[in-house]
């Protein structure tokens, strides 16, 4: 299995090198080929496959159930697990103040519910300080989901680092 693993790759490399375009269209039918395929023994694994094929048109695309996946992973700084918020929930409050929940080609709304998330994880205690709260627990819960949506929005669309979402959960999303 493994030298048939190093020619694929040594035959992926020889297409995305070349300027040949019908060397692209062999691996393309190949590809589709193989698709179909794996659709019909393996669906799961078939949407996740194209879940990932996703980034040609999003910089951070998870699917629904990636994201789930990755929320229930969080370790929040008080010691609690998941997400602070839940994604209707969430998506509701951001849209109540007038702002968008998907950004083509920056973000889907699982990638921006999953980075606020994980905004709120790992730096709840510093943004309750920001705005000199007391603690977490004092900053009104629709202050402390905008300020995390922002610095999401900030992440996601990042020109240093296109592809965030996949590359920090990597993982999670194996």
């Amino acid at each position: 299995m493994e030298q048939m693993i190093e020619r694929y790759e040594e035959l992926y490399q020889d297409m995305a090198t070349s300027k040949d375009v019908s060397k692209m269209h062999v691996f393309g039918a190949v590809g589709k080929w193989m698709f179909c395929k794996l659709a019909e023994t393996n669906p799961r694994a078939a949407q996740m496959a194209l879940d990932k094929l996703e980034a040609i048109h999003w910089n951070n695309y998870l699917s629904d159930a990636e994201a789930k996946e990755i929320c229930a992973t969080l370790v929040n700084q008080d010691g609690t697990t998941g997400c602070k918020w839940g994604k209707e929930a969430f998506l509701q409050a951001i849209e109540k103040q007038g702002e968008e929940t998907e950004k083509k080609p920056y973000f889907n709304e699982n990638a921006l519910w999953v980075t606020a998330n994980m905004i709120y994880s790992d730096h709840a205690k510093s943004i309750a300080e920001d705005m000199d709260a007391q603690s977490v627990a004092a900053v009104p819960a629709e202050k402390m989901a905008y300020s995390c949506y922002r610095k999401a929005v900030e992440k996601l669309c990042d020109r240093d680092r296109k592809h965030f979402i996949r590359q920090y959960f990597a993982e999670e999303l194996e």
